[in-house]
């Protein structure tokens, strides 16, 4: 019996070891396609953003410094009585073809930033069972009738 137990305890203590949890930060550049439905005080808009990103700051093996991804983004915003509301979800793909997804929802918003949380969800290779949760701002720019993005993601993430 005890040598069970010890036995467990290594495979604990092991199992432990190969977790890896830290933070991260990316800086992700896009533009935005909008289509809004108008109802007088009231407006709905579907919002897809197509970013590409770049991990500037990182303590996890996953998201190493200088790693390159693409996102794709689709979301909901709503206007009400002069209150916005938003959410949406991400799927990112890195140069390995390996995916994640962050689910957002917007907390402060002005014609010039956006801010928010996320849920970070890791799906294939590298990323998945990773979670973590993350802090978003983002800046906007219209330019030409085109609104131009540029988002700094800050995670803290475990697997």
């Amino acid at each position: 019996m005890k040598k069970i137990f010890i036995a467990m305890v290594c495979l604990i203590s092991v199992a432990s070891a190969m977790a890896e949890s830290g933070q991260f930060e990316t800086v992700s550049n896009g533009t935005v396609s909008v289509a809004t439905n108008d109802f007088g005080t009231s407006k709905f808009s579907i919002t897809n953003i197509r970013y590409t990103g770049r991990v500037i700051n990182s303590n996890l093996s996953f998201f190493s410094v200088g790693a390159i991804s693409v996102s794709d983004c689709l979301g909901t915003v709503t206007v009400e009585n002069g209150k916005t509301n938003g959410s949406g979800t991400c799927i990112g793909n890195d140069a390995d073809g390996d995916k994640w997804r962050l689910n957002y929802v917007r907390s402060d918003s002005s014609t010039a930033s956006v801010t928010g949380t996320a849920e970070l969800i890791g799906m294939t290779g590298k990323y998945a069972n990773a979670k973590g949760t993350c802090n978003y701002d983002q800046k906007r720019l219209v330019l030409d009738s085109a609104v131009h993005v540029s988002t700094l993601l800050k995670c803290a993430v475990s697997k």
